[in-house]
Parts: C-alpha cells; sequence; structure tokens
C-alpha cells in the first residue's frame, strides 16, 4: 500500500488548507460556510473599492502549492479547493465569487485549468453570479504541448489540458489587477498569451503514475519514464528510456517545447512533489546550458525554479516555456517582476541569461599556493639523501595501501558503508599521478604534507577530511620560528620534530572529528604513537636506539593499538549506529594508519 500522512481520506484536504491558514493567517482567511474558499483578508476592501478586478482559481487538491499558495497582494484573491484531484463544487466556487466580487463593480476574473470538471463547475458558477448581477468573465488555460502533437488524429473538442503555466498566468493577471487594469484589459493581455501560443509546458514522470492512499504501489518496476502527463496522475503520452538528465532535457526541449521560433523566453522549472531539489537543481542547470549552447539565438529573460504546481508526490517535473512577443515584451516582464506577498510565488529568480559567470579571484587559491609565497620560513632539508628518502616512503605508501583496497573495504563493511579501501586507493593514485608529475617538492616537507591535504581534501567522506586536517595542522610543525635547526643533525632534533607535527595533526583531527582514544578511529593508533614518542624522548638517553629501532618499535605500537579498536566499542562515525555485537573486527581507518608506518619501515629496510 502507498504510504502518505492522512487520518482520513474525507478530511484530507480540509485539514491541509486548515494546517495552511494556521501558518498565513496574518493575510488570508478561510470561508466558515465552505472552508475549501480561502480569501485575502483585506477581500472587502478590495471590493468595496470597486477598482481592482478579483481574481479566482482553484482546482482539485494534491498540487500544493497551487493554487492556495499564490492568494495574496499581486496575483490571486482568493481559490476554491476540492477533495484530491476534484473539482471544487460549483456551489463553494459560487461562495466565492460572491466573497469578493458581489460590491465589485470591476469585476471577477475567473483563471480555470482546461479540465472538464473544473470548467463545468467554474462555468456553471459563473452563469449563476452573472444572473446575480455580478460581473463574472473566465479564461482557460490550455498550456499542455503534449496533447498538442496528436490532436489532428483526435476529437480534439476537448482541448488541451492546464498545467503549470497557469502559475505564470495568476502573476501576470494579478499584476494587472494592481495596476487597476480592467477586466477586459486583464482578459485581452491573457488571451494574447494563451490563444497565441505562447504558454506551452510539458510534464514527466520518472516513476510512472502516482499511487493514491489506499492504492497499492506498483509490484512491477518499470525502467521507461513517462513524457507527456497531466497533474492527476495519469499516465504520460507515451514512455522511453532515461540515459541522463541532458539527454532528456535536450529531447523535451527539441520535440515539444521549440517548434516554434521563439527568440524570446521565460522559463519555469516546476517539481512535481517527489524530486530532490538536488535533482531539480542538475534540470535547471541543464535546461540553461542546452539553451546557451545549442539555441544561443534564444534570449532567456526569467528562469523561475522550484515546486509550483505538484501531482502529489509524483516523482517528475514539468518545463514551462512562455515565449515573448516584441509588442508587449516589456509589459509581461514588468508584471512577472512586480511585488507580490503570495506565499508561493519565488523571491529568487534568473534575469536576463546570457552565460554562465564565475566571479573571478584570488580567494579560491589553495593553502599550499599560499605557504608557498613564504616558503624561507620553513625548514629546508639541506641533505639530498634525506629528500630522496621522503620521496621513496610516500610512493611505498601509495603503493601498499591501493594493494591494502579490498581489505580495508571488507573491513568498513561491518559498520560503515564499505568504501575505506576504495578512498584510500583513490587518493593513492593521486598521489602516484603527482610523485610522477613532480608536483611535490621533498626537500620542504611543510609543501608535502599541504601537498597531501589537499589531495585528501578532494577524496571524499570523513576519513579523508580528517586525514586533510591531520596533514595541514602538521604542516606547521616545519616552521622555522619554532626549530633550532642547529641541532639539524640531531637525532633527538629529527623524533622531536616529527613527534610534534604528529601531534598538531593528531589535535587537529580530536578538535574537529570529536574522537578521543578509545572509541575506535584512527585518532587510536596516532595517539598510542604520540605516546609512545613522548616515553621515548623523556627517557632519551637510557632508551637511545637507532632509525630501524625506532621504526619498528613504532610499526609494532601503531598496529597493535589499530588491531585493538575491534574490542572497543565505536563513539564516532557510522559505527556508532550499528549493533556492537556485530562488530568483531578493527577499524577500517586504524588499520589503514598502521599499514602507512609499515610501508615506511619496509621502505627503510629497502633503502638500507
Amino acid at each position: 500500500m502507498s504510504k502518505h500522512l492522512i487520518n482520513k481520506q474525507e478530511d484530507w484536504a480540509r485539514e491541509s488548507i486548515k494546517g495552511f491558514i494556521y501558518s498565513n493567517n496574518q493575510n488570508l482567511i478561510a470561508l466558515e460556510e465552505y472552508a475549501n474558499v480561502i480569501a485575502r483578508k483585506d477581500y472587502l476592501s478590495l471590493a468595496e473599492s470597486s477598482s481592482r478586478v478579483a481574481l479566482i482559481s482553484g482546482g482539485g487538491s494534491g498540487h500544493e502549492p497551487a493554487h492556495l499558495s499564490f492568494v495574496g497582494y499581486g496575483m490571486l484573491t482568493a481559490v476554491v479547493c476540492g477533495d484530491l484531484f476534484a473539482s471544487p463544487s460549483t456551489s463553494a466556487i459560487l461562495a466565492a465569487i460572491r466573497l469578493v466580487g458581489k460590491n465589485n463593480k470591476a469585476g471577477v476574473l475567473l483563471i480555470v485549468k482546461n479540465y472538464t470538471g473544473d470548467r463545468l463547475n467554474f462555468g456553471l458558477a459563473a452563469k449563476r453570479a452573472q444572473l446575480e448581477g455580478i460581473n463574472v468573465d473566465w479564461i482557460l488555460v490550455d498550456d499542455d504541448v503534449a496533447l498538442q502533437e496528436d490532436e489532428n488524429q483526435r476529437d480534439s473538442s476537448v482541448g488541451k489540458r492546464g498545467i503549470c503555466g497557469t502559475v505564470l498566468i495568476h502573476k501576470i493577471a494579478g499584476a494587472l489587477a494592481e495596476q487597476r487594469k480592467s477586466l477586459k484589459e486583464i482578459k485581452e493581455i491573457l488571451d494574447f498569451i494563451l490563444k497565441n501560443g505562447y504558454l506551452k509546458t510539458i510534464g514527466v514522470s520518472l516513476s510512472g503514475r502516482v499511487p493514491l492512499p489506499g492504492e497499492k504501489n506498483p509490484s512491477i518496476y518499470d525502467p521507461k519514464i513517462e513524457i507527456g502527463l497531466g497533474i492527476h496522475g495519469e499516465a504520460g503520452r507515451h514512455k522511453t528510456d532515461l540515459t541522463n538528465s541532458k539527454n532528456l532535457v535536450k529531447y523535451i526541449l527539441d520535440d515539444y517545447l521549440f517548434k516554434t521560433s521563439e527568440k524570446e523566453i521565460c522559463l519555469m522549472i516546476n517539481n512535481l512533489g517527489g524530486l530532490s531539489n538536488l535533482e531539480l537543481g542538475v534540470l535547471t542547470n541543464d535546461c540553461l546550458d542546452y539553451l546557451l549552447e545549442f539555441k544561443s539565438d534564444i534570449k532567456v529573460n526569467r528562469v523561475y525554479t522550484g515546486t509550483f504546481m505538484t501531482s502529489l508526490n509524483m516523482n517528475g517535473f514539468s518545463i514551462t516555456v512562455l515565449g515573448l512577443d516584441q509588442s508587449n515584451k516589456e509589459l509581461i516582464l514588468n508584471l512577472l517582476d512586480a511585488k507580490t506577498e503570495a506565499p508561493g510565488w519565488p523571491r529568487n529568480y534568473g534575469v536576463d541569461i546570457k552565460k554562465f559567470e564565475y566571479l573571478k579571484s584570488s580567494y579560491g587559491s589553495s593553502v599550499k599556493e599560499q605557504s608557498l609565497k613564504k616558503s624561507e620560513d620553513f625548514l629546508k632539508f639541506s641533505d639530498v639523501n634525506l629528500s630522496n628518502l621522503f620521496e621513496f616512503f610516500l610512493k611505498t605508501i601509495a603503493e601498499d595501501l591501493i594493494d591494502l583496497k579490498d581489505h580495508l573495504n571488507m573491513l568498513d563493511s561491518v559498520c560503515g558503508d564499505g568504501d575505506c579501501g576504495n578512498s584510500l586507493a583513490n587518493i593513492s593514485q593521486k598521489i602516484l599521478q603527482n610523485l610522477s608529475e613532480n608536483k611535490f617538492k621533498f626537500d620542504q616537507p611543510h609543501q608535502v604534507f599541504l601537498e597531501l591535504s589537499e589531495i585528501f581534501e578532494n577524496g571524499g567522506g570523513s576519513l579523508c577530511i580528517l586525514l586533510s586536517l591531520f596533514m595541514s595542522s602538521a604542516a606547521k610543525a616545519f616552521s622555522l620560528k619554532s626549530l633550532n635547526t642547529r641541532r639539524e643533525r640531531d637525532h633527538y632534533f629529527w623524533v622531536e620534530l616529527w613527534k610534534n607535527a604528529l601531534r598538531m595533526g593528531l589535535d587537529a583531527v580530536e578538535e574537529y572529528g570529536r574522537a578521543k582514544p578509545g572509541q575506535r578511529s584512527i585518532v587510536d593508533p596516532l595517539s598510542a604513537l604520540n605516546n609512545f614518542l613522548n616515553d621515548y624522548l623523556e627517557s632519551y638517553e637510557s632508551k637511545k636506539m637507532d632509525t630501524k629501532g625506532i621504526l619498528k618499535q613504532i610499526v609494532d605500537v601503531v598496529y597493535n593499538s589499530a588491531e585493538s579498536t575491534a574490542r572497543m566499542k565505536p563513539r564516532v562515525g557510522r559505527a556508532s549506529y550499528v549493533d556492537i555485537s556485530l562488530i568483531n573486527s578493527p577499524d577500517a581507518g586504524a588499520m589503514g594508519i598502521s599499514s602507512i608506518f609499515t610501508s615506511i619501515y619496509k621502505a627503510y629496510l629497502q633503502n638500507e
């Protein structure tokens, strides 16, 4: 069964409307007798002034924010909402007309989407209101071009459907009403747009029709998408394969929306209810990129992206094109830009899209680039053998991490997303690439750490960001301000230097990662190493070892600490959400750290 937040289906629309009024009661009000009639609170003064045409629209519920959210100064005066995907009753529509039009000599304009139920109920209400002496007229919005291609092959007396383009009609009509245009003038401008085919919309569903409350979800997965659907859960005109967003956009724009020769347009990209904002952004980008590249002769004056008219929670979208005629282009743009207080109209929109421009600045320069300008402030290796050894260490680390990819993925899959090995392998491939391109300056250790920090920064995932933090912070340890370079040949000097780099990196990881020793993370082996080096330096004279000896002990300390994470209760990361009884292996990140020091020791032995 489909799942919806609902109490009783017969109360669904009414309760939703009431919730909307709760959060918008500063400017809107609902009728007591017909709670599905919502109007501006200042409806009475508007009517008594008899200087502004009242605008009414509406239709079935399930299209929110349409039409409720388009009531307000600069747009609609009132709306009438039906039950889910059902036209409102004639009596409710008539009540709305009486409310805003009985004392309004300027008249009432009904903006009606071209569906049979809406035409009949709004039409009958208009006739009854006219009998009561109320000046009422209407327009039918029929912007759905999906039905245009085969009108000659079918009975076209019903006409095309009204869909998201209706929202643009609301805005244009509302601005005209605020300018005190007459009912006749407003209708003439809207008729010019609609009857000349300047307003066109096409709808697309990525997952078929929407199951209504109580209906079963489709049991058979359909990989195809549907093109040319309405807003009431009905099927599209035909199905096609989805390859990617760019190809879909090209198909829709070429085959449906730009068959005629528009030179200037406004664009509305609408979420039909279930599309993520991430996807909506991609769709908008692809539409504009395509128009700018392949339809460069078309000027895009305005772009509106958001959720304007839905089909409950349909996973899909619609694209509306409003063609601008040179005879009234400036008027239409001014009307679209005019002030409105309707809660559903977007406060931000694209204007006069000619190309995509980035702000050119130096703010995006890397920390490494900024630091290299002050490279004289940092330690440089005077011994070329040391630089070469540093390079060999890094190459060995990268190669070994690539070999460990599957093992680390397996460890990570126990309580993570199973990609730790992939992340470190991808980073290692980038390191090897940079090595081949001589991007590291191995006589400048701070530069190497900053280069690594940038590589890890772009690796994705929390582990890579933590290691980027570690590298960036560790680089500070090589500042000449904190070093006594006269002791550069002293074994103690080098152990203390690398210990300080470790400590600075570890501090940053603990601060921003909020991990402490004993919580199953990379902090455990790094902290164990820090403690070992502290103890070593404190009793240096009695414990003094050669480089090979200290590296061997470091390998053991780090490995044992990493292995011990298998017995720790996770407190940070995704592992903290997993039942501890399911965790019986070490932390993948900790084992990755262990691998690094094992590789250093291996490389040192090979270089002896």
